[in-house]
């Protein structure tokens, strides 16, 4: 049987198809059966149960200013997320993490599987993607997605708490094309995590990318393949690179959890959409070790309870050290809030318990905390000493976690914990070498949800060469700008190692700028961009006129938006300062 098969190999694939149904054709092509075939066999087989999408063939594609598109090879899973397209070629999509991000470029690969993307745009090749996600928990929506259950020390694993609601109004969260809310300010704009996490659910069903979703699945390596021996004919005359060296293919192991079964698959593109809230970053702290109390990191909080009656320390003001201050405020004895940018100890009447302090410098041999304060000019430095605090709770944010890449994936790659900084990286998105590789959701201090969707067309886009996109540079190029970027501090100047990939007040060009190259930059998303911004501005201002513990009012604000006019309207507000009005 074993020579007729080598002997006739095409005969044998045709056998095998015509005593399988379509669904176990499609199962006969997933298992090692077929991988364990001699090579023509294999071929043979692969490619008849494939007949149905036509015909394909290894090319590629360099655009007029010899930018590199990738190579584009055959696959040959069956899938319901695939539409019939004649002569289309199909790619598979790996998908690390089925939160926000995931989603996001889940529907955007998803949506490109038709002829015309929905913004009326053409394909100038036809690509069908074949796209898997893999996601660690049993639910979508990453961070979103509550629990309190605790890890086997007893800590809480997630960053999530009990009470949290938005910083950021709905109006402003929402994936483009999946608004929230009708508008009409009859529901709040800041929004609980339960009605994110329900918002995301609905837009997984909405545009049907659960079945495109393998729960339970904890991704534990990834790893580069690229053989050179069999790409050697891709290579362009006066190219500088092979194809194949720049766009190479990506194995991925995994573990099911449902069964602890080991799992491996090579894709043509890998999406890391894992997000940057998992590993918890807790800056060095002189003399920690002599204090006598507890050390927590913000990632373990969960309700206020805990804290009654006490005097707490929390380092780090921003977003989530406010939120819990103002929380364990309204239990806790004392509450101080350490600020690096507050250059003084500020209290803020006899009814708030929260007290603003300085950067945390040190812990003495005793236990007492030191904050220290000098001006920019060095004109001035003071220092205070707290001996009281019971509990200190580091809210320092989270450093990049990427446990599936290490020494033998294959690929230059560094993510040195504490400098919140990865590298190469170019334009915020792509590995610089090898750009089949991409992090979708790797810049901070954003809007999440409208940047994933941006992101996520761009990285389609260089796979089926949109009408109007821009291709990458090339391979040098796109080198000596990853380089500039990780050494540049951020747009900040002067910029920090940490702020690497900050951007705040930067990411509407770099949203401009991506939109550009993923060729869907319009009025339209002009429109949407700025209308984004004007929020964005808005809330902020709002929420920076609120005291350290002070009453929640920014939260009160209800919004509408107005996108033709670039703007908003405030449908309702419990701040002096903003009377329902319309922005201009």
């Amino acid at each position: 049987i074993i020579l007729i098969m080598v002997m006739v190999p095409r005969l044998t694939a045709a056998i095998v198809a015509a005593l399988l149904s379509p669904a176990q054709t499609h199962a006969f092509t997933s298992t090692s059966i077929i991988s364990s075939l001699p090579r023509s066999v294999r071929s043979a087989a692969l490619s008849t149960t494939t007949t149905s999408f036509g015909r394909t063939s290894f090319a590629s594609s360099i655009t007029a200013n010899k930018s590199i598109r990738p190579t584009t090879r055959s696959l040959t899973i069956m899938s319901s997320s695939i539409n019939n397209v004649e002569g289309a070629t199909i790619k598979r999509i790996g998908i690390i993490g089925g939160g926000a991000a995931g989603l996001a470029t889940a529907r955007a690969f998803l949506r490109a599987n038709k002829n015309n993307d929905d913004d009326g745009t053409k394909q100038k090749k036809k690509v069908q993607f074949e796209v898997t996600v893999l996601e660690t928990r049993n639910s979508v929506g990453g961070i979103w997605k509550y629990d309190d259950d605790d890890n086997d020390d007893g800590k809480k694993s997630r960053p999530m708490y009990r009470n949290l609601r938005t910083n950021l109004p709905k109006e402003l969260m929402a994936f483009r094309e999946f608004p929230w809310g009708a508008g009409d300010g009859a529901e709040p704009s800041y929004v609980t995590h339960r009605q994110v996490h329900k918002y995301l659910e609905d837009y997984a069903t909405k545009f049907d990318l659960l079945k495109n979703i393998r729960f339970g699945c904890r991704v534990d390596h990834l790893k580069v393949v690229c053989d050179d021996r069999e790409h050697k004919h891709e290579a362009k005359e006066g190219a500088d690179e092979l194809d194949c060296d720049s766009w190479p293919q990506i194995s991925l192991k995994w573990t099911d959890n449902t069964d602890n079964q080991s799992h491996q698959r090579t894709f043509d593109n890998i999406c890391i959409c894992n997000g940057h809230y998992d590993l918890p970053s807790n800056p060095p702290l002189r003399g920690l070790e002599n204090f006598p109390g507890r050390v927590i990191h913000a990632i373990e909080y969960d309700t206020p309870a805990e804290f009654a009656g006490k005097t707490v320390l929390c380092v780090g003001a921003r977003a989530s050290g406010a939120d819990i201050a103002r929380e364990i405020g309204s239990v806790a004895k004392r509450v101080y809030l350490s600020d690096s940018s507050c250059n003084a100890r500020e209290e803020f009447g006899a009814a708030n318990v929260v007290v603003s302090m300085p950067r945390t410098q040190s812990v003495d041999k005793d236990g007492g905390i030191h904050f220290f304060s000098s001006e920019s000019n060095g004109s001035h430095d003071e220092e205070w000493t707290l001996n009281d605090v019971d509990v200190i709770i580091f809210c320092s944010g989270y450093d990049y976690a990427f446990p599936f890449i290490d020494g033998e994936s294959n690929l230059e790659f560094e993510n040195v914990a504490g400098e919140r900084r990865v590298r190469p990286v170019y334009e915020q998105l792509w590995h610089a070498q090898y750009p089949s590789l991409s992090f979708v959701g790797l810049p901070h201090s954003v809007v999440p949800f409208p940047l994933f969707e941006i992101q996520s067309t761009a990285v389609v886009s260089q796979l089926i060469s949109r009408v109007g996109s821009v291709g990458l540079p090339s391979l040098s190029e796109r080198l000596v700008a990853a380089e500039n970027d990780a050494n540049s501090g951020g747009p900040v100047t002067p910029g920090r190692v940490q702020d690497t990939h900050f951007l705040g007040s930067y990411q509407w060009d770099y949203c401009r700028n991506v939109a550009k190259r993923a060729g869907v930059y319009n009025d339209d998303m002009e429109n949407y961009i700025a209308t984004n911004k004007a929020l964005y501005d808005r809330s902020g201002k709002e929420r920076k006129g609120v005291t350290p513990g002070g009453d929640d009012v920014y939260r009160e604000t209800r919004f509408c938006r107005m996108e033709k006019e670039q703007s908003y309207e405030i449908l309702h507000s419990e701040i002096k300062f903003a009377t329902p009005t319309v922005k201009t």
